[in-house]
């Protein structure tokens, strides 16, 4: 499948493997069918066995970082509880904000309706927090920068749909633009426009400052191009 065949590592040592996940690809094995692939599958058997650290949406492409053993597994587990791991997505949005900069700190409560959906929710949602800056606008969309300080499923996704302004290709949180329901809207890409684009984090072994960077696909740097 052209997930498989897209897959690039950008970062490998004998303690840690960071790749660049394709949109589609799941991070772990689906819990329903475990013949769907699935990256930390897939690199096991051409790596040996990897940890997850931290995952992205299937949908989301960019940066992902496994360790290669429990020491270096505890240790980026413990960089990411003390938000020591800092990591910025690239994405593109419809509508226009009135902000050029925004941290969006709603609550938000995972699986929280009928649709599976990450929902916003005071009372019983975890503490989240989005920072977003505008990088371009254009006539309908505009080009986004987000750095998070927490890691809700679906986070970046639920929280900008929420301000009323969902990821271009987003099938599951799209129609907050119109209705903040999901019954009528059909997205007008077959790919979520939301890239993990770089990472920084200290090596799990020499305490080293690492910065990691994954250029967009072609299909969203194309959008970009032709808005």
């Amino acid at each position: 499948m052209d997930e498989i065949t897209s897959l690039k590592v950008l970062y490998k040592d004998e303690d840690i493997l960071a790749v660049n996940k394709p949109g589609g690809l799941r991070t772990i094995p689906d819990g329903y069918d475990k013949n769907v692939p699935c990256l930390r599958n897939i690199l096991s058997q051409n790596f040996g066995e990897v940890w997850v650290v931290h995952r992205l949406d299937k949908e989301t492409s960019g940066i992902l970082l496994f360790a290669r053993n429990a020491n270096a597994h505890r240790s980026l587990n413990m960089q990411f509880e003390h938000r020591e791991i800092h990591k910025e997505y690239k994405t593109v949005v419809h509508g226009s904000p009135m902000w050029e900069k925004k941290t969006i700190t709603i609550p938000l409560l995972k699986n929280g309706d009928r649709h599976h959906r990450t929902i916003p929710d005071t009372a019983r949602g975890k503490k989240a927090v989005s920072n977003v800056e505008v990088l371009k606008r254009y006539e309908t969309e505009t080009f986004l920068s987000i750095s998070i300080e927490s890691g809700i499923t679906h986070q970046i996704r639920a929280h900008l749909a929420y301000c009323g302004l969902p990821v271009v290709g987003d099938s599951l949180y799209g129609a907050y633009r119109f209705t903040h329901s999901l019954e009528t809207y059909h997205p007008d890409s077959d790919k979520l426009l939301l890239h993990a684009h770089n990472i920084w984090f200290h090596h799990p072994k020499t305490g080293e400052p690492i910065h990691i960077h994954s250029l967009l696909p072609p299909y969203f740097s194309d959008h970009v191009k032709n808005i």
